[in-house]
């Protein structure tokens, strides 16, 4: 199925502001996931812009301004980079895609370091949710579940086929709720994927953030362009209300659809979930990087630099960075933000005592 049908390019709009901290400590606020490769050779934004092709129109970006050198080199010719200043989270960034692109254009917002194995099967469903987004309606993507996971917000689809009405959102669950969610069917995990038209994206907000939209607006009327560079102005981007589009509008909104696909998708956001997606040895490993393996099995082994010797161990994750090691089990792998933070921490320290 084609995404266009000779109709004119949808336009994506690749989120670029995350910091990745539960990958700690690969992925920092310096050096985010999305520049990282984490799952084969290219990194995650490189992945995401090769989903797209000659088939879309090229993407408008929305970035930190700290990423601008490399992201610079890595977009194609007509794309368009937003530098924020700041973090305002995801609301205020498809805000600013929303008011540079003309309002007639249908934009995929879709961030910048998840993972999608079946990218014919993603294909399908943009040009099944087209009509509908089209017609006035935000289309979210659903990612058929296949476990009872609870790191992921849900969606819970309305009755129909193909894309069918969304019935409520389910924040992340406790494990006895999404195993009855699973059971139930018809409950999708919440990939932070849209279609909808710029038009449309302006009246949901103006309807339900109208004070994000506004400081979009204005940071980008008293920005500057350079090339493909979009520097925003600072300070009405710093009125805008910090709020991610789920909170902003999607849970507001009385225009939102919802299209089911299992398009091997992941968030990328653990250690377990870059093991989950990545080729494994013979013994179940991954290992990237200078390391000995001995009677090991199921681990997640990575280094930039120093060598590791793995002896005799199985189900962990070992991750060496400069100056930082990370050892924890696969299955505690969600905790890694607390190290993130407390490497923060020593680092925001260390730099006052320099001072003094």
């Amino acid at each position: 199925m084609s995404v266009s049908h000779g109709e004119r390019p949808i336009r994506p709009v690749i989120l670029a502001g995350g910091a990745g901290t539960r990958l700690w400590p690969l992925s920092t606020a310096e050096r985010p996931k999305h520049l990282i490769p984490l799952i084969g050779e290219q990194n995650l934004f490189e992945q995401t812009l090769e989903r797209f092709g000659d088939a879309f129109a090229p993407p408008i970006v929305v970035a930190n301004q700290a990423q601008e050198l490399e992201l610079r080199t890595m977009v194609g010719a007509g794309a368009s980079i937003i530098l924020e200043p700041m973090k305002r989270d995801s609301a205020a960034a498809i805000a600013l895609a929303a008011m540079l692109a003309n309002e007639d254009e249908i934009l995929l917002v879709c961030p910048s370091d998840h993972h999608i194995g079946d990218v014919e099967a993603f294909h399908n469903a943009i040009a099944l949710a087209r009509p509908e987004a089209e017609a006035g309606k935000i289309v979210t993507f659903g990612i058929e579940p296949d476990h009872p996971a609870t790191g992921f917000g849900y969606i819970a689809g309305g009755k129909g086929e193909g894309v069918r009405p969304v019935a409520r959102f389910v924040e992340k669950p406790q494990i006895e709720r999404a195993e009855a969610m699973l059971a139930e069917g018809g409950h999708y995990w919440n990939a932070g994927i849209f279609l909808a038209s710029a038009a449309t994206w302006r009246e949901e907000l103006l309807r339900h953030a109208p004070g994000i939209l506004e400081a979009a607006t204005e940071a980008l009327e008293q920005g500057k362009r350079d090339g493909p560079l979009i520097r925003i102005a600072e300070a009405p981007f710093a009125r805008s209300p910090a709020k991610s589009i789920d909170y902003a509008v999607m849970e507001q909104s009385d225009r939102v659809a919802v299209v089911p696909v299992s398009m091997g998708w992941s968030d990328v956001g653990s250690w377990t979930a870059v093991f989950d997606a990545s080729v494994k040895d013979e013994g179940g490993n991954v290992v990237v990087g200078n390391a000995l393996v001995l009677d090991s099995h199921a681990n997640l082994i990575r280094s930039d630099g120093p060598r590791i010797a793995a002896i005799g161990v199985d189900d962990l994750v070992i991750i060496a960075s400069g100056d930082s090691v990370l050892v924890t089990r696969l299955s505690h792998s969600q905790r890694v933000k607390e190290a993130a933070e407390w490497f923060e921490r020593e680092r925001v320290d260390g730099k006052a005592s320099d001072r003094k």
